[in-house]
């Protein structure tokens, strides 16, 4: 159970719980499920549960609760995209809307227990190779037009909201000195960001547009075992769009780190004018990038002037800040 699930009961009979009911709307024929286990519960709207034994030949079910724009797109993806892969994937289930039309039931394969590990080098050179082969097959298909944008303008506008939000917040009085410091120097790495911007632009042109995950990380990956190889699972695509694979090559914390060896090796197929040299520059920035994709998430719950709303995002910004420090150095922007 998650450290989110704490707040939600499950009925005595699981075949009045809200994910098991839409589920029978799609799959009528199957039974009630053993167990439902919370994955994840915020504000009683999204939600992810495991609803065990539930599909009709006894398998796992992952019910997933979310707004219809973010399930659109992964619809797209797991229906449209991934099915047409040589990779192994996850199949969806399907789809229910509410009535209401904002929130819906997406039902996905469970990828199983085994969890990618940063320490294996096996597991990062295959997300090396899965993530190229992904961006490889995405530019031959139509999903440009179907996907939100992750090029560099989105990230661009992520910086100045960021900036906005924190300098908006300096004159609170229930901070401490050093706490409006942290949001001054947040802010200041931001100034020097956007005064370099045009250089990631620029290197950004001579990188090919592909579909990118937006969100790879340890907790969206899962290892399908094989006698013969093992395969990578991947899913919540939650973030998911079309721009350039900076972010999908973050090695920050809680990343996948994948082997930029194998990945450059796998890419150069189709793009051969990029070396690793140029893999090694996307991924500096995908840090940057990634960091700042934090960052801003993170200004979304500074809510109110209350210290107690105030409290979690501040400490959370304390240990991003070194992350984006770091990252900043990295590109060699001063």
């Amino acid at each position: 159970m998650s450290k989110n699930s704490a707040n939600e009961l499950l009925p005595a009979n699981l075949q009045e719980h809200r994910a098991v009911k839409a589920w029978r709307q799609i799959r009528p024929e199957c039974f009630e499920p053993e167990s439902i286990q919370i994955l994840k519960h915020k504000n009683k709207k999204s939600a992810v549960y495991r609803l065990t034994g539930a599909d009709s030949n006894g398998s796992a079910v992952i019910a997933k609760r979310c707004r219809a724009t973010t399930a659109s797109v992964e619809r797209v993806i797991y229906e449209k995209f991934l099915t047409r892969l040589s990779l192994p994937a996850l199949s969806c289930y399907g789809f229910m809307p509410e009535p209401e039309g904002e929130w819906c039931w997406l039902f996905l394969e469970d990828a199983g227990a085994r969890e990618y590990s940063l320490d294996s080098a096996e597991d990062r050179a295959l997300a090396g190779r899965w993530l190229a082969t992904v961006h490889r097959a995405s530019r031959i298909t139509d999903l440009r037009t179907q996907l939100p944008d992750r090029g560099p303008d989105h990230y661009l506008q992520q910086l100045r909201s960021v900036r906005i939000a924190l300098l908006e917040r300096v004159d609170n009085p229930v901070l401490s000195a050093d706490e409006v410091a942290l949001l001054q120097t947040v802010a200041a790495h931001c100034d020097i960001i956007e005064a370099h911007w045009t250089e990631l632009e620029r290197f950004c042109e001579g990188v090919p547009r592909t579909l990118v995950h937006g969100d790879f990380v340890l907790k969206n990956l899962r290892i399908q075992p094989d006698a013969i190889s093992p395969a990578l699972l991947v899913f919540d695509w939650e973030m998911a769009g079309w721009g350039v694979p900076a972010a999908d090559l973050a090695e920050v914390q809680h990343c996948a780190t994948p082997d930029l060896d194998v990945y450059c090796s796998v890419l150069r197929q189709d793009f051969p004018q990029l070396d690793a040299r140029d893999i090694r520059r996307l991924a500096n920035y995908g840090n940057l990038l990634r960091v700042m994709d934090k960052i801003f998430w993170e200004t979304l719950a500074l809510e109110g002037d209350s210290y107690l709303f105030l409290v979690r995002p501040l400490r959370t910004l304390m240990k991003y800040e070194p992350q984006l420090a770091a990252a900043r150095r990295a590109v060699h922007w001063s």
